[in-house]
């Protein structure tokens, strides 16, 4: 299938060379806003749905300091290439998340408190079991590893296309600039998993844990944190005809993977959101 992102919001295709690690981390730093008018945020529209969305995108990316938590007690803090990556992935995804905030502030909108106030809760049974679950895994075989990186590579390719898709639909070229911005960032976050996914991937093992995780536990990015949002954000951003393109592509992508072309996991979690919702208001 021909790619959806076209142009700076690609993804790496997998002929492109392995990532480079020291590269990631030499020029990793907080988003760069440089000459987007942030100031003209209210200038120009924006519509409740797009409001709901970015609350929704905000959480997911200050929420990534708790997964990276949770990792750093696997198996993958003894990888040096994990771990060196994951430190600087959190703190770009942190601020992803920070300038969503500042873009709703400045547009008129309150932002979400939701993830802030999230880490104030006591941590929920699902949360607790599936730290317990990863640490198990990890135990048993260095091939753990390959669940994370599967995982993320998953992620972080549906987050290239989510932003891709807000920034098609929104009326705020304000927005459409941060977005793009973005996700320069998350091309990056994803050719490192996937690349790391693809190498991972050559056990039996692997495949076995990385296909009973996915199936069993795995949600779109976001969904266990706001579940009573996922359902809208999920249609307004891949429920029509070129997001349901986007979902076709994020599976075919991961598909290609080794052990991995039983995966079509976005796509009937987006049917679902579909038939459960129904159409949403748009621009």
């Amino acid at each position: 299938m021909q790619t959806i992102l076209r142009g700076n919001d690609a993804p790496r295709s997998d002929e492109e060379p392995a990532f480079d690690l020291e590269k990631f981390l030499a020029i990793s730093k907080q988003l760069d806003l440089t000459g987007i008018p942030l100031e003209d945020a209210g200038k120009y529209p924006l519509h409740e749905s797009e409001v709901r969305v970015l609350r929704y995108m905000q959480d997911t990316e200050l929420y990534t300091v708790h997964y990276m938590k949770a990792l750093m007690a696997t198996c993958a803090l003894a990888d040096t290439e994990a771990r060196a990556f994951l430190v600087n992935w959190g703190y770009e995804e942190c601020y992803h998340g920070r300038a969503l905030a500042k873009f709703l502030e400045l547009a008129g909108h309150a932002p979400s408190e939701r993830s802030v106030a999230h880490f104030a809760k006591p941590r929920k049974p699902w949360e607790i079991l599936q730290d317990l679950g990863s640490r198990f895994l990890s135990f048993l075989s260095d091939d753990f590893v390959a669940v994370h990186t599967t995982w993320g590579a998953l992620n972080e390719l549906t987050a290239c296309h989510a932003y891709a898709s807000l920034a098609e639909q929104t009326q705020n070229p304000v927005l459409a600039q941060i977005v793009r911005r973005i996700i320069k960032d998350e091309r990056r976050h994803f050719a490192f998993y996937y690349q790391q996914a693809r190498r991972r991937l050559h056990t039996p093992l692997a495949r076995r844990m990385v296909r009973f995780a996915l199936e069993k536990t795995w949600e779109p990015v976001g969904g266990p944190m706001n579940p009573e949002h996922l359902d809208f954000v999920a249609v307004y951003l891949f429920g029509e005809g070129q997001g349901r393109a986007r979902t076709r592509e994020v599976d075919e992508t991961i598909a290609r993977l080794p052990g991995m072309e039983w995966f079509n996991l976005l796509t009937k979690s987006t049917a679902a959101s579909i038939e459960r919702v129904g159409p949403v208001a748009r621009p």
